[in-house]
């Protein structure tokens, strides 16, 4: 591990991350950057140079490579914790953030000619510019299969997981309310469907005196004690399997799916997930960036005295502010129709339509202009500086980079 005060060229090549940004791993999740230094883990990092030559025109220019290479673990040559120093925030349209320093480099998209790669400095970019996101970073743990999955991401959405016994609110005729009957009876747990309105309350009830085995599972999963604004999935190596049920369980019960057409009528379809706990929004989009389906993250503010808002199907009314990944593009949506497993009838149906009407849509080429479809674009929003904070640089080669909540960076 380099020392603190090494000399400055080795510290310009490091960049600069501020504490709390995290970055990318291997085994799927993300660890904030002191822990990354402090502990010398390896990281995701692309696994070829990039063709980021100055743009001449004329003969005798050579072909510029177009391809960006694979994410693939990578042991760090480097780490350094750069000490206290001044921060800039990054904000991007997709709702993503990064905080770096004023000298960290980042690789970006030329606007004008080739529109080749160029690096830019922190003090050198722009509103607009368009940096990378990884659409193939597809890297997962081992823990846990698809049912575990969906039963944690059901109960993380319309789930009671601070009282004794586990309970979950739902419609009783729904493919979800089916789902939990079937996983209680395999754990061994009873079930009692209390009537409240349109939806039933189920509880599941075990034998006196001993362990509930739901609730192990929520216990396992870490997640069991969450309340609403806290709530985040667990610090474990979750398998492809499980993370794929989770999604499906926290968009049946807190998502939505829905048509709209602009203008002059051409169809768009979105899939939006909500939930009043930032992490598990963030939590989310990170997942569905790995695999390969890029979101926008909002923030809802509630009006004077709460708002209403329809989710699963059911009038909420919120009185915290609601963060909202939404997926909207057409490429997007239909590669998230292949990957989940809704079972709630009416969303089921809606995502299969929405896939069927949306699969002649392409890629954009004129987006990329040819370059590499493993990653796409995300543009700057703002550059506003938040203070000092402590700050730590991660040395890979050959690309130089990262990815670090969930924008790739130096």
């Amino acid at each position: 591990m380099l020392a603190r005060g090494q000399g400055e060229n080795v510290r310009g090549e490091l960049g600069g991350i501020a504490e709390g940004c995290r970055i990318w791993l291997p085994g799927g999740g993300a660890k904030p950057v002191e822990d990354v230094v402090g502990r010398r883990l390896s990281v995701l990092s692309y696994d070829k140079e990039w063709d980021t030559r100055p743009v001449r025109y004329g003969p005798n220019q050579g072909p510029r490579d177009h391809s960006v290479g694979q994410l693939r673990p990578t042991r760090p040559a480097g780490w350094i914790e750069r000490g206290i120093e001044s921060v800039f925030r990054i904000q991007f349209v997709s709702g993503r953030m990064v905080e770096v320093i004023r000298e960290h480099s980042w690789v970006t998209q030329r606007r004008t000619g080739r529109q080749a790669w160029e690096w830019k400095k922190t003090e050198g970019l722009a509103i607009g510019d368009r940096v990378p996101i990884p659409l193939t970073a597809d890297h997962q743990g081992s823990v846990g299969g698809r049912e575990d999955g969906y039963f944690v991401g059901a109960m993380l959405g319309d789930g009671g997981m601070t009282s004794c016994t586990p309970e979950f609110h739902c419609d009783p005729a729904d493919g979800a309310a089916e789902f939990m009957r079937t996983f209680a009876a395999r754990h061994g747990c009873g079930v009692r469907e209390i009537p409240m309105g349109s939806i039933v309350r189920m509880r599941f009830p075990y034998r006196s005196g001993h362990r509930n085995p739901l609730t192990q599972v929520l216990r396992d999963y870490a997640v069991w004690g969450q309340r609403c604004e806290g709530k985040e999935l667990p610090d474990l190596p979750l398998s492809r399997e499980f993370l794929i049920g989770c999604l499906s369980g926290l968009i049946d019960t807190d998502g939505c799916v829905r048509e709209r057409a602009n203008r002059k009528g051409t169809l768009h379809g979105t899939v939006e997930y909500c939930t009043v706990s930032p992490r598990l929004a963030e939590q989310v989009s990170d997942a569905l960036l790995r695999f390969g389906v890029a979101s926008c993250m909002r923030v809802r503010s509630p009006a004077r005295g709460g708002s209403e808002r329809r989710i699963g199907g059911y009038a909420v009314i919120h009185r915290r502010p609601l963060f909202c990944v939404e997926v909207s593009r057409a490429l997007a949506v239909n590669r998230l129709a292949s990957l989940l497993d809704l079972r709630i009838g009416y969303k089921a149906e809606k995502l299969r339509w929405l896939a069927d009407n949306l699969r002649h849509v392409r890629p954009a080429r004129s987006d990329m202009h040819g370059y590499d479809e493993s990653v796409a674009l995300d543009r700057v929003k703002s550059v506003a500086p938040v203070g000092e904070k402590r700050v730590y640089g991660i040395s890979v080669s050959p690309s130089r980079l990262i990815v670090v909540n969930g924008i790739v960076t130096c």
